[in-house]
């Protein structure tokens, strides 16, 4: 069946106003090229790059589970540790309270964005990680969640210690309606099988959605499922 055509356009339209950027891919390129900072030791691993995010601080807000709240112009996001707090010295100093949420504003060159993260367990995961909430509605919840690997050095493959952090990121869906959190790739299928007890939505999503291949198309997507179908 055809799909709409007015939405083709409009996806379209929204998609080349707000080009994505991709922070951490750019900053892995950087990493690779120009890194010129100090190695991590991780083990028998001399690692290059940072387990913080992008690299570095970023002003935003820690939101504790006492129903605190503090704000900082340098908060850092320990990828590896998956662990937040604000910069002192080179190191996340880790808070005495647990950290409900937080969010932190990006700078124009990646974006200009404001990331909002909640712990892992608002959404049935008890690793203590955060996932950076990209749609919230009364269905469905997208979420991404960033980590690094360890890789391979490509700029000094003789040294067998030498190592590069890698910041990846995955995405999931939270289904608020079975309590169900699920791993995605970023395809028409999986967001079908969050929709199977709703008939409506998932013909919407079949019939009228022309493409589900992109970050900002799920997002668009899942907005409206949230809000138009109740």
């Amino acid at each position: 069946m055809k799909k709409n055509m007015l939405l083709t356009l409009a996806v379209f339209a929204a998609t080349s106003t707000f080009a994505q950027v991709d922070p951490v891919g750019n900053f892995n390129k950087h990493v690779v090229e120009q890194w010129t900072g100090d190695y991590v030791r991780i083990g028998q691993w001399k690692v290059k790059g940072s387990p913080y995010f992008l690299g570095e601080p970023f002003p935003g807000i820690l939101n504790y589970t006492d129903g605190k709240s503090a704000k900082s112009d340098k908060i850092l996001y320990d990828l590896h540790n998956q662990k937040v707090g604000f910069k002192q010295g080179n190191d996340a100093l880790e808070s005495l309270n647990s950290v409900e949420s937080f969010s932190i504003s990006l700078p124009d060159r990646y974006g200009n964005k404001n990331l909002v993260f909640r712990n892992s367990a608002a959404f049935g995961d008890n690793s203590n990680t955060y996932y950076n909430v990209l749609e919230d509605g009364a269905k469905l919840v997208f979420l991404k969640q960033y980590k690094t690997k360890l890789v391979p050095d490509s700029r000094n493959m003789l040294d067998k210690d030498a190592k590069m952090f890698e910041q990846v990121y995955d995405y999931f869906i939270y289904n608020k309606g079975t309590k169900t959190l699920h791993k995605i790739k970023l395809r028409e299928k999986d967001l079908l099988k969050e929709l199977e007890a709703e008939p409506a939505a998932k013909d919407y999503v079949t019939k009228s959605v022309a493409s589900l291949s992109t970050e900002h198309d799920f997002i668009t997507v899942i907005n409206t499922v949230n809000t138009q179908f109740k």
